[in-house]
């Protein structure tokens, strides 16, 4: 289990060719939890008795810091995978749910979240919730996802994060979370980028803006 999210910069040209060739696969290495620990948690369902928390690595050469989108598969820290690919949160896990992780994602940044090795593993288990919860409410103990922890702190911040889900559909959203997929291993989220239509609506605007430009100084002229 993993977490991460990063920002990744396009120059205009490589903009432009992004949108001619198809994406390569994502290479992730993991290397640590971030705040250390782990903390353990045991939920379900599905069933999990272990670590859970924020980790920190590297995707494609970057530094990022992600959590794991799913409990059913494995991960080894240090290890170099290839076979990772960008899917968009709507498509991976419904519109619904894709809103949810966003608006968690930012009441997370919203209150300087994570920063400690206990609500890391809460805030991984609310992505555990939002993705696995059958029902139609979010909570540590209701629905057919529950979350626990035998550690005194942990418990403390899982009780503490599942105070918010009644207001969570009121959080604006400021940051957007897609899915690092691997068929062999386990998912994670990844900071969203824009799909290859917006920077096309974005280079055709700022082409509008150019003519217009262009324009104005032929007729100063």
């Amino acid at each position: 289990m993993e977490i991460r999210f990063m920002v990744r910069s396009l120059a205009a040209v490589a903009v432009s060719a992004a949108l001619a060739a198809p994406a390569l696969a994502d290479t992730v290495v993991l290397n640590s939890y971030t705040y250390g620990g782990p903390s353990t948690v045991s939920v379900g369902t599905p069933g999990y008795s272990g670590g859970a928390g924020q980790f920190s690595g590297f995707l494609n050469g970057n530094a990022f810091v992600t959590f794991c989108a799913e409990i059913g598969q494995v991960f080894s820290f240090g290890t170099t995978y290839n076979n990772y690919s960008v899917v968009a949160g709507a498509t991976a896990w419904g519109a619904g749910k894709a809103t949810a992780l966003n608006q968690l994602m930012s009441y997370a940044a919203s209150n300087s979240l994570p920063n400690s090795q206990d609500n890391s593993a809460a805030l991984q288990s609310a992505v555990w919730e939002v993705i696995n919860e059958t029902t139609s409410s979010y909570g540590f103990t209701t629905g057919t996802f529950n979350a626990t922890s035998s550690t005194g702190s942990t418990q403390a911040a899982l009780t503490a994060l599942d105070a918010i889900w009644a207001n969570l559909g009121t959080q604006t959203v400021t940051h957007y979370v897609d899915q690092l997929h691997s068929e062999t291993n386990q998912d994670f989220l990844v900071a969203a980028v824009p799909e290859p239509e917006s920077y096309a609506m974005l280079l055709a605007g700022l082409g509008i803006v150019g003519a217009v430009a262009r324009r104005r100084r032929s007729a100063e002229a």
